[in-house]
């Protein structure tokens, strides 16, 4: 291929991956096969396809040509750190892991370790979890450029995941001396010196935060938090955060360590209720689809609800879902026409809401006749008479006036159970279930 023509073929991969980019996969694909015709065995095809294929959500195309381009190119430290991506965006974080690990290895061989390489494997240890060499990781990038303010901000925030927040809070700090109306910057301090317990130096960031947008509501929320306030329910913004993080081991996490068993047992009773699987489900608070993956394909539907893309990509992977939507569940809930669906379901998600009354009479309503709602919530004590929030920052609910609002709403055999609902740090955490039928 001569200098002109190598040029060429360059000139069409970037304008391939651009077109990924924007989503015009039938474009990229036309393209790619033409240059395949040229350069059947040419690695970046196949980086490219991998791309491809996780645009159109098509995880086995995606892991098959990034493995394809690996092979092609062993040792090269671009084909394996897109295979360390495909492994954490498959929610294969000890693969993953390897593979970052493998791909610096190659680099440093070949004397061409850089910032941006670096950058991405942070960005893959803190996907799978692994906050030590995140932060060690994103502390190499950010020492290559040193001047680079979004390097040493993924490096706080590396520390910040790894419990290091005083060493966070430092670097915090330095870059808001550079750039003090960053509020991306000031809620991540706000939030270690919240996990350190300076609550003064927390809500001086508050304030500073709603100086800017007295409107936003998550600066509401944690101004709200530092005064011992309660508020009705956390911000879309803020169960995003936690829940994107976590997405990619949350089952394995939540299944075998935390002994969470509720979306198994809650598929059971609705298979009793409808043993013959035509049935519509709305799934509040899907995650990662435990539900659905439980349930099994159904003659019916099940349309799954999350605020966390990551979380409905996982979810996306057991083939069980006929639809999702990235809305709060409050959202979700108002914008669905009444008697739509057979069985309503919240599980281990009311702990982020708070206030029960616009979610009750929401779920009556657009249940059909006999239809039945079914949620997990974690028990207030009796000292609390409606809800509060808990000093974990979840709600907890008190039986009694749940009970009140759905027979007040106009539920009838209401069932509570009480059951524990996951554990934490070794311990049971005491929760209640309840059925009831419309």
């Amino acid at each position: 291929m001569s200098s002109n023509a190598a040029q060429e073929f360059v000139n069409q991969l970037q304008y391939v991956e651009r077109l990924i980019g924007e989503n015009r996969l039938k474009d990229a694909a036309r393209i790619l096969n033409t240059l395949a015709k040229t350069a059947p065995e040419d690695p970046r095809l196949f980086l490219l396809g991998s791309l491809m294929a996780e645009a159109a959500q098509n995880s086995e195309g995606m892991l098959t040509a990034a493995q394809k381009a690996m092979a092609l190119a062993p040792g090269w430290p671009v084909a394996t750190i897109r295979l360390a991506g495909v492994y954490t965006t498959l929610g294969q974080a000890d693969q993953a892991m390897h593979s970052a690990e493998q791909a610096l290895g190659e680099a440093i061989q070949e004397s061409t370790l850089s910032s941006e390489l670096l950058t991405r494997a942070a960005a893959i240890a803190v996907k799978s979890q692994n906050y030590p060499k995140a932060a060690s990781w994103a502390a190499q990038a950010s020492k290559l450029e040193p001047g680079n303010p979004q390097l040493k901000h993924l490096w706080a925030e590396a520390l910040a995941f790894n419990q290091q927040f005083e060493e966070a809070i430092s670097l915090y700090t330095e870059l808001l001396t550079q750039t003090p109306e960053n509020t991306a910057i000031l809620l991540d301090r706000l939030l270690a010196y919240v996990s350190t317990g300076q609550k003064g130096l927390a809500l001086q960031d508050a304030d500073q935060l709603l100086a800017s947008d007295h409107q936003n509501e998550t600066y509401l929320y944690y101004a709200s938090l530092l005064k011992g306030e309660t508020p009705p329910t956390q911000p879309a913004a803020v169960v995003q955060r936690l829940f994107n993080l976590s997405a990619r081991n949350f089952d394995g996490h939540l299944v075998d360590n935390l002994q969470y068993q509720l979306p198994h047992d809650v598929a059971q009773l609705i298979i009793s209720w409808y043993p013959d699987k035509q049935v519509d489900v709305l799934d509040l608070g899907c995650g990662t689809g435990l539900l659905g993956a439980s349930l099994g394909p159904l003659k019916g539907v099940i349309v799954g609800v999350d605020l966390s893309s990551e979380m409905i990509r996982q979810a996306h992977q057991h083939n069980v879902y006929a639809q999702f939507n990235q809305v709060n569940i409050l959202d979700a809930l108002q914008a669905t026409p009444a008697q739509h669906y057979d069985v309503i379901t919240a599980l281990d998600v009311l702990i982020y809401v708070g206030d029960l009354k616009p979610v009750i009479p929401n779920a009556y309503r657009i249940l059909v006749p006999g239809g039945r709602f079914v949620f997990s919530c974690e028990t207030a004590p009796k000292k609390i008479k409606t809800f509060a929030l808990a000093a974990t920052q979840r709600f907890i609910h008190q039986k009694a006036h749940t009970q009140k609002l759905l027979q007040d709403t106009g539920f009838t055999d209401i069932q509570i159970e009480d059951c524990v609902i996951r554990l934490e740090n070794g311990e049971p955490v005491q929760g209640f279930v309840v059925t009831a039928q419309k």
